[in-house]
């Protein structure tokens, strides 16, 4: 299908993950016109399954991405495989400039551009992510219920690191618990945890080790051990820059938005997925569909002739 590029767009989505890719399905199918520029690799690209998407639980999410790709076809929504450099304008009037020196202008914008994991610097760490190091116990947790599993956590001490390590706990009564060096946990603490199947190590985690059955941890004291898996939890670097330019809030979780609807603090930027709400598939698609729905409803509300918009408030 040919599309006509330099025409303005009602809406430009930017990101090619699971938030993107909903956002464009509702475009299109929300009768707008759209075009969707992809943002670079998705967060999910080490990870071999993907878990608590209900129908497609333990899916490749490659795969699930190149059905949804698949299925946009049919729309006249183009995806275009370049990265948006820069965007200038305002609501109802934005350019964005493109890596391969195309613009696009559109009226509408959702950022659905992601984060990406930073790992610590432990060796093992990044060639085992996705496999044997895992993020998040509930997008890989049930399938290795009540294995001898691992949570790399520095800085553990009081209430948090309780909860922390308690969250981790109702997956084994077999979990070991290390860091950097010794936890800061009272006796008793210590002896409580024990008590419910943890273990405790105070010697630094110096190297993983990928084993057919998951890992080998190895620690500076010189002893080592196999886990099914090692849990950690990396840091989440927002890919932010266009919504910095354009003067999105932004907080450390993300692009600050509207619950409800996915608005950012700039008229007529929405944004959806890990870089506002979330870092699981099924909110990155709810998410996406609701940036959507009410850039949309925006468009539309713009749109009505001044009789009906006397008459009807509040449309989003």
């Amino acid at each position: 299908m040919t599309h006509n590029l330099t025409v303005p767009y009602d809406v430009l989505i930017i990101g090619g993950g699971f938030a993107g890719l909903s956002a464009a399905l509702y475009t299109a199918r929300g009768m707008r016109r759209g075009v969707l520029c992809t943002a670079g690799p998705s967060r999910n690209a080490a990870a071999q399954h993907t878990h608590g998407f209900l129908t497609q639980d333990g899916t490749n999410p490659a795969e699930l991405l190149r059905i949804a790709r698949a299925q946009l076809a049919q729309y006249d929504l183009p995806i275009i495989d370049a990265k948006v450099l820069q965007i200038t304008g305002e609501d109802n009037a934005f350019t964005a400039h493109l890596t391969d020196g195309r613009t696009l202008q559109a009226r509408k914008l959702i950022l659905a551009t992601g984060v990406h994991d930073v790992l610590p610097p432990i060796p093992g760490l990044q060639e085992e992510w996705g496999r044997g190091v895992q993020h998040c116990p509930y997008c890989y947790g049930w399938e290795v219920r009540d294995q001898p599993l691992a949570l790399y956590e520095p800085g553990l001490k009081g209430p948090d690191g309780l909860w922390t390590i308690l969250y981790h706990q109702k997956l084994s009564r077999d979990l070991l618990v290390c860091g950097t060096g010794p936890h800061e946990f009272t006796t008793e603490q210590r002896e409580r945890l024990q008590g419910v199947g943890v273990t405790l190590v105070d010697s630094a985690l110096e190297r993983v080790e990928g084993i057919p059955e998951g890992v080998r941890l190895h620690f500076a004291d010189g002893t080592s051990v196999e886990r099914s898996v090692l849990y950690t939890h990396s840091e989440r670097k927002l890919n932010a820059d266009l919504a910095e330019t354009l003067g999105c809030e932004i907080e450390q979780g993300g692009i600050v938005v509207t619950p409800n609807n996915q608005k950012t603090s700039v008229a007529g930027v929405f944004a959806a997925g890990d870089v506002s709400t979330g870092n699981q598939v099924a909110f990155a698609v709810a998410g996406g569909a609701r940036a959507a729905m009410f850039a949309a409803f925006e468009i539309l509300g713009e749109n009505m002739p001044a009789w009906a918009r006397d008459e009807i408030t509040d449309l989003a």
